[in-house]
This record gives C-alpha cells, sequence and structure tokens, in this order.
C-alpha cells in the first residue's frame, strides 16, 4: 500500500519547559570580581613578605659634605671655523698624460705616529708588535720640555692608499695613529 507523506505530520518536539532543565547561567557579578582581586593581591603580599629578607645594613647619609654648585657655563665661546676652513685649501697638482687623462699628482708623502713614550723599552715593545704586524716602523728620540720622548714612526708610505692600509692594520690592533704629512724630498 502506497503513503503519502505529504499530508504526514512532523513528531512533536517536547513541549518541556527549557528553563527548568536547563543548566543556570552564571552572569558576571562585580562583587565576584573584587572578593578574587582581594584575595589575589593579599596571596602575592604574603608571598613577597616570605621571600623579602631583612637588611643587616643600615645605609646612613652625610650631608656634611659642601655640594659643588653648577658652574655657570661661558657663551662668550670663539667660533673661528668660519675663518679657517677658507684658509685650508689642498693644493692638488694635475697633469694630463699622452692619451689626454687627467693624473693627479701629489708629491707629498706620509708617517703614522703610532706612540710616544718616554720609556725606551715600552718603545722597542710598541716597535716589535708593529714589526710583527709586517709594518716599516722606526724610533725617533724627540725633546719636549726637556724630556725625552721616544715616537713610534710607521712608514713612510707614497700614497694615501698605503697610508690608509697601515692606519687600518693599527686600527684593528687597537693602536691609534696620528697621520702626518711630509714634503717629498
Amino acid at each position: 500500500m502506497t503513503q503519502d507523506f505529504a499530508k504526514k505530520r512532523s513528531p512533536k518536539e517536547s513541549t518541556r519547559d527549557s528553563s527548568s532543565g536547563a543548566a543556570r547561567v552564571r552572569t558576571f557579578s562585580l562583587a565576584t570580581f573584587v572578593t578574587g582581586f582581594l584575595v589575589g593581591s593579599f596571596i602575592t603580599f604574603l608571598i613577597a613578605l616570605f621571600y623579602l629578607k631583612p637588611s643587616d645594613v643600615i645605609l646612613t647619609i652625610d650631608d656634611a659634605k659642601p655640594r659643588a654648585e653648577p658652574q655657570a657655563i661661558d657663551d662668550s665661546m670663539q667660533w673661528d671655523f668660519y675663518e679657517i676652513f677658507p684658509k685650508s685649501v689642498v693644493p692638488v697638482v694635475e697633469e694630463y698624460t699622452e692619451t689626454g687623462e687627467k693624473v693627479i699628482v701629489d708629491n707629498a708623502r706620509w708617517i703614522l705616529q703610532a706612540g710616544s713614550f718616554k720609556k725606551a723599552i715600552d718603545a722597542d715593545e710598541r716597535r716589535a708588535t708593529l714589526i710583527l704586524m709586517g709594518l716599516d716602523v722606526s724610533i725617533r728620540e724627540v725633546k719636549v720640555d726637556g724630556a725625552n720622548w721616544h715616537r713610534i714612526i710607521v712608514g713612510p708610505f707614497d700614497s694615501e692608499l698605503e697610508r690608509n692600509r697601515a692606519q687600518n692594520k693599527l686600527a684593528q690592533a687597537e693602536i691609534t695613529s696620528i697621520p702626518m704629512r711630509i714634503p717629498a724630498a
């Protein structure tokens, strides 16, 4: 026998009241939050007191020392750089080759001062260190204000490129150097 499913009724859903069987949903309460916050703060305070050890050292402040007053800043400084820079012109000699290319010729040579010592032994130690680095080193004895100084001289160098390479070697060894330009003979 055939059935007509179009006229069939759907089974009735339960007509139970949803509030009686469902779990109660808790709502946020300010009192609950404040209580939890206070309890947590109190526990944290107790833990901090437990780990805090009393100090045996008593600090005293000594006010007997007079405090240094700040010195007045001198605003009358002389700024001469605008006069010095125009006077410090570096001469550049230009020559042309047979092919017409411009070549800059610098007849000066360079040396580096890699230290100055009162004791000859200290100067000799620095000289030995620089020789082991592969540099051409000499010691010059100079009299300054009645005292003998032993200057460590690296070079001479014919170009700035050679001087810069030697200066980089010295800088890698944490040795400060002063470049000095000397006229070519």
